[in-house]
């Protein structure tokens, strides 16, 4: 069935599964259902122990405004590996759905990660290293 089943760092079942994760994004943003849905099946088939495609064919349902079927699917996904980080994030984040806000899916692990943004202590030292640059200047001047 499945030959050297190795999990890359992205968290996906190594390169076909990332080449699959980045077609089906390009798919569902342009709303391309009929690709989506010939595809990712083919994958259910082939890696039948992978939390991929079930991941992704939830994302994919989701986006279509079938909400009931695409929890299945990311349930089956946790299911088959309950360490797939962006089948759990997904399920979070579509059973808390208020309709008022949108979900950005995970399809990999890339997904999951926090943007990174300078926080308060990024912000704090690079401040304190303006103000010891600027006292060494005026230091140098008098």
């Amino acid at each position: 069935m499945m030959k050297n089943r190795e999990k890359d760092q992205a968290g996906t079942d190594g390169p076909q599964m990332a080449e699959l994760c980045a077609k089906v994004k390009e798919y569902v943003e342009n709303e391309d259902w009929e690709s989506c849905m010939e595809l990712i099946p083919k994958y259910m088939e082939q890696y039948p122990d992978s939390a991929v495609p079930h991941n992704l064919m939830g994302i994919v349902l989701e986006s279509q405004g079938k909400h009931p079927e695409a929890m299945r699917h990311f349930r089956a996904a946790w299911s088959l590996d309950s360490t797939f980080v962006p089948a759990n994030r997904n399920m979070d984040a579509y059973a808390v759905y208020d309709r008022t806000q949108k979900v950005v899916p995970a399809y990999t692990m890339e997904d999951c990660m926090p943007k990174t943004e300078p926080g308060a202590l990024q912000k704090t030292s690079f401040f304190l290293r303006s103000l010891l640059a600027n006292r060494s200047k005026k230091a140098g001047a008098a």
